[in-house]
């Protein structure tokens, strides 16, 4: 086995990547033969050998996170030399070991259940929740008749090389109708996921919350972290 973990990090982003990449090593899958793709618009010296670095310039919100299945294509051949790819934000830390035992199985792709999902909050209680509602949009999501069980958090995904792939390749493809015809999702990469997510549920293991552990209402929850999602100001982040 060998696993592919996406970071994305330009402009304040790439700040992240020092104990991005220190956590990842030390917690997830430790024992697995990994390699680190790094999408950044800065200069990195002295990598180590697991770490390969890809320039991509910044680009405004929130195109560097709607067109981030695009930017994972500019690796598509180290990709395809994996068994698996793992994608993780780059404000996400590992902080407690993750096997590979724990960590894959036999469903070909995954995501994690949104914390806020999870707990009930807002706008998740009543439909149409945070799902896409513009029919012409490529993420559309009916929910006329009722909520669907479970939202997908965009902060971790992946799977096995075939089926992420074509995943990849496929979003990449409705994002940019979507731009042709200047839509643009409501939750951006995150709504994409969930539709393709709900066309085929069957193909899709859905870690608990756990796995997205918000550090912004932490004393909100009700599960221990595996992966934490770390508070920032976002006005620092998004321009």
């Amino acid at each position: 086995m060998k696993v592919a973990i996406v970071f994305i990090g330009t402009n304040k982003y790439l700040d992240f990547l020092p104990k991005y990449y220190e956590n990842v090593e030390k917690y997830f899958l430790p024992n697995t033969e990994k390699i680190i793709l790094a999408f950044t618009d800065g200069e990195l010296n002295e990598t180590p050998n697991n770490l390969k670095v890809y320039q991509q310039e910044h680009l405004d919100w929130p195109y560097i996170t709607l067109k981030r299945f695009e930017i994972i294509n500019k690796a598509r051949q180290t990709i395809e030399e994996c068994s698996h790819l793992v994608f993780i934000d780059a404000d996400a830390l590992p902080v407690t070991t993750i096997t590979e035992e724990e960590f894959f199985n036999d469903k070909p792709l995954f995501g994690v259940h949104h914390p806020c999902h999870f707990l009930k909050m807002s706008p998740h209680t009543q439909a149409p929740g945070a799902y896409e509602q513009n029919p012409k949009c490529e993420a559309y999501v009916d929910t006329s008749n009722g909520l669907p069980p479970v939202y997908w958090q965009g902060c971790l995904w992946g799977g096995k090389i075939p089926n992420v792939c074509a995943m990849i390749d496929e979003l990449e493809a409705r994002v940019n109708r979507d731009l042709k015809n200047n839509i643009v999702a409501l939750w951006h990469d995150e709504s994409q996921i969930n539709r393709y997510f709900l066309e085929r549920t069957t193909d899709v293991h859905t870690f608990g919350p756990q796995y997205a552990f918000p550090e912004v209402f932490k004393d909100s929850c009700t599960f221990e972290p595996k992966i934490v999602h770390l508070a920032k100001d976002n006005s620092q982040y998004h321009s």
